[in-house]
């Protein structure tokens, strides 16, 4: 099984499981205790980010007001903030490709103020999974279905902080069926060339 920490993670498009469908995935953390990610792709209409800023005393310039995303089923009453590591504070779990995932409301109170990361993507919610449950997953171990897989890309920062796009989920499947396939060729020719 390969590490998953900085990678996409993306619904397959038969998931059968509701919460994750049409999901694109950002893992901020895999390793032997387990992994956690945020879903990107998903805008909240409630709550809004000034409602946050007022329930929670947090004194907001009337300009800032980003979308807050569907980050998982997993602690839907907490806010967490993925960013670009310009931004750092005691709390802030480092992930790869210059990112980090921060559950603090300090980095809620500097977007407010326009002092936080340069990028930024304020999360309801995560997915989390016990240590081997998404190695079966995508192992697509019995009695769990290949088709049922999760997909797998490449970090892209233009996929996890820029603007999202309707089609966003249809494009990652796209790219990662085309990697995958990729991959299986270039692991054909090469055998073939040893032989």
């Amino acid at each position: 099984m390969s590490d998953l920490h900085g990678k996409l993670l993306i619904a397959p498009p038969k998931l059968p499981d509701w919460r994750f469908q049409k999901s694109v995935i950002y893992m901020w953390k895999h390793n032997v205790a387990g992994a956690g990610g945020v879903i990107i792709n998903k805008i909240c209409d409630n709550p809004s980010f000034e409602m946050v800023c007022r329930d929670g005393n947090i004194h907001r310039n009337p300009s800032i007001n980003p979308n807050i995303h569907y980050g998982g089923p997993v602690l839907t009453n907490l806010l967490g903030c993925l960013h670009s590591t310009d931004y750092k504070i005691t709390t802030t779990n480092s992930a790869k490709n210059s990112v980090g995932y921060t559950l603090d409301k300090r980095i809620l109170e500097d977007i407010a103020q326009n002092k936080g990361p340069k990028k930024y993507l304020i999360t309801m919610g995560m997915a989390n999974w016990m240590a081997g449950q998404l190695e079966n997953e995508i192992d697509a171990i019995p009695p769990r279905s290949p088709a049922f897989s999760w997909l797998t890309l490449d970090y892209d920062p233009e996929i996890v902080f820029g603007v999202k796009q309707k089609d966003l989920w249809e494009s990652c499947v796209k790219k990662a069926i085309e990697q995958k396939s990729k991959q299986f060729v270039d692991k054909a020719f090469s055998t073939l060339h040893k032989s």
